[in-house]
């Protein structure tokens, strides 16, 4: 039997991989061996035609049971140590002819007399045949040199017994049958994979005083070779996505239960009488009754290609060309890929690394400062912009900035255009601190005379108070990040820098040995009802005076409060009374 060795493999960061196998094959048979965890997998995607216009007539695979469950209904069971013993005794009743001392003896097997006592006694066994209807053959069991079966049915059980002895637990064959021929034979499949990951390098070069510079990115795609063999010059794509998968069980077989019935005892039937007026008749109701290969055009990416701002510096240049990218990007639907262009060898059981991305960019370096994330020390950060052409996986950062090892940072998931932001260290030359003060402000006043109630609106402010300390000889730049909050604003202060979907950011200049503050100011707007008759002159002369009442309203106020004051003390004195 021929194999087809892989030719391609795309792997998902959701832990599956789609593979291609290929090849020319002279055969009517073509075997494939997985793993058992991948077999439902393999069953529920494999697809297979030949180029050569031949016919894949079927796909057949091991039926899912242990060795046992498979012997079950065989009539040969052999054991380990007494093999010919076990056949003897199973071939019991069928036509057979041993050689015995060079002369054949054909007849049928009656059994096997075994010798009393240990192993090494069994020379003294007897196996006896009939010969003839009233002929019977007696031979030492160490005389025989061969048996041959002439029963069709024994000889089937004894070569399936040995095929079932050779499977292995943990693997499961599947083989597809061609039509006659030569073959250019495609097979199709997915089956669960070790997800891919990508690791970065970025080289900086910092310029502008240290505050900005040019860098060079490099991406890595790294990837097992779980298969049981080696391979050899494989086409390879990451994707980055993740498309909905699950594990349907299409392997196990199932007999599902049915009622037993049993046949019903039947008597003499008795005479029947009937009326006159005939028999209603009751009528019984009638029963009620692949994969497409789509081709999706996407860019190459030169090796070298400068896709940002940035002028390449010597430094980075001998680094991109000692690992140029080989990966062209694709976007396909929601995902995005990583072809890469150059084929990929990996020996069974080894990892590999591939680069898909190389690209100089401009940056700029920050101070980013975010409590919640990293206390009392803003954290040192590159900002820059994807303009690689490429989505980028989320992924570790190795920073070298000017020569030396810098830190390490962990990439967003990041679109072609979007920012990134790479914290890589701790800058202890700075301290940050935090007050926070909570406080309620009047916002509104509504007065419902027809339910008798009055709506207080109220403002829960949220005020926090930066100092950032400059123990450094250098004048700073801090950029304060704070959580964007549902439903507060921002009030008596100034507009964010920049702003992504869940933080702001400040730009706060911090000069050389000196505290600056910086104030965050947010408020939450809520209101709440209380009775008119729960009010108080007092309250409402606060109110006056703050403005939230008039004259007029204070004096119609006063008189319905005076008035319900009356009421009530009427009510105390009837109720005495």
């Amino acid at each position: 039997m021929d194999t087809l060795p892989v030719r391609e493999m795309v792997l998902y960061k959701h832990g599956v991989g789609f593979f291609r196998r290929e090849g020319e094959i002279q055969a009517e048979e073509v075997t494939l061996t997985f793993r058992h965890d991948e077999i439902n997998d393999v069953l529920k995607s494999l697809a297979a035609f030949d180029r050569q216009g031949g016919q894949v007539l079927g796909i057949h695979y091991q039926t899912p049971l242990d060795k046992a469950s498979r012997l079950t209904d065989s009539s040969i069971r052999l054991s380990d140590s007494a093999s010919l013993v076990d056949l003897l005794r199973d071939l019991r009743g069928r036509e057979i002819t041993l050689m015995a001392d060079a002369s054949a003896i054909r007849g049928r097997l009656i059994g096997i007399d075994l010798a009393a006592g240990e192993e090494d006694t069994l020379g003294d066994s007897l196996v006896s045949v009939a010969i003839e209807h009233a002929l019977v053959r007696v031979v030492a069991l160490k005389q025989i040199e061969s048996v041959q079966l002439h029963d069709d049915r024994a000889s089937h059980d004894l070569h399936y017994f040995l095929d079932t002895s050779m499977s292995e637990e943990l693997r499961r064959s599947v083989t597809l049958r061609m039509s006659p021929g030569d073959h250019h034979l495609v097979v199709y499949y997915v089956v669960p994979s070790p997800t891919w990951r990508v690791s970065y390098r970025l080289v900086a070069e910092s310029e502008d005083e240290g505050d900005a510079g040019s860098a060079l990115l490099q991406g890595w795609g790294l990837f097992d070779n779980r298969l049981d063999e080696d391979l050899e010059e494989v086409a390879v794509t990451l994707v980055a996505g993740q498309p909905i998968s699950f594990v349907y069980d299409l392997y196990s077989s199932r007999i599902p239960e049915r009622p037993v019935v049993e046949d019903e005892t039947r008597i003499a039937a008795a005479p029947v009488e009937y009326r006159g007026g005939g028999l209603l008749k009751r009528i019984a109701p009638a029963p009620q009754a692949m994969r497409e290969e789509s081709a999706v055009d996407g860019f190459a990416l030169a090796p070298g290609s400068v896709l940002g701002e940035a002028r390449p510096t010597p430094m980075r240049a001998a680094i991109a060309d000692a690992a140029f990218t080989n990966a062209d990007g694709h976007e396909v639907g929601e995902f995005f890929q990583y072809v890469v262009t150059t084929p990929v060898s990996v020996k069974r059981g080894d990892s590999a690394l591939v680069p898909i991305l190389n690209a100089d960019l401009a940056y700029q370096k920050e101070l980013l400062y975010n409590g919640q994330k990293h206390p009392e020390h803003p954290v040192a950060a590159l900002r820059f912009e994807n303009r690689t052409g490429l989505t980028l996986e989320r992924g570790p950062v190795t920073v070298i900035e000017d020569g030396a090892y810098s830190g390490e940072a962990i990439l967003a998931f990041t679109r072609d255009g979007g920012e990134v932001y790479l914290p890589y260290a701790v800058e202890l030359g700075v301290r940050v601190s935090e007050q926070m003060q909570r406080s309620q402000h009047m916002a509104g006043l509504q007065i419902d005379g027809s339910s008798g109630y009055v709506i207080i609106e109220e403002y829960r402010v949220t005020r926090v108070t930066y100092s950032i300390e400059n123990h450094t000889g250098q004048e700073k730049t801090v950029t304060v990040e704070a959580p964007i909050s549902s439903g507060h604003e921002l009030f008596d202060m100034r507009e964010p820098d920049s702003a992504t979907a869940t933080e702001r950011r400040w730009r706060v200049e911090a000069p050389a040995g000196s505290i600056t503050e910086f104030v965050r100011q947010e408020r939450f707007l809520m209101s709440r009802r209380e009775e008119l008759q729960s009010l108080d002159d007092q309250r409402l002369q606060q109110w006056m005076q703050d403005r939230w009442l008039d004259q007029d309203t204070y004096r119609q106020l006063s008189d319905v409060l005076e008035a319900l004051n009356s009421i009530r003390n009427a009510r105390e004195e009837q109720a005495e009374l």
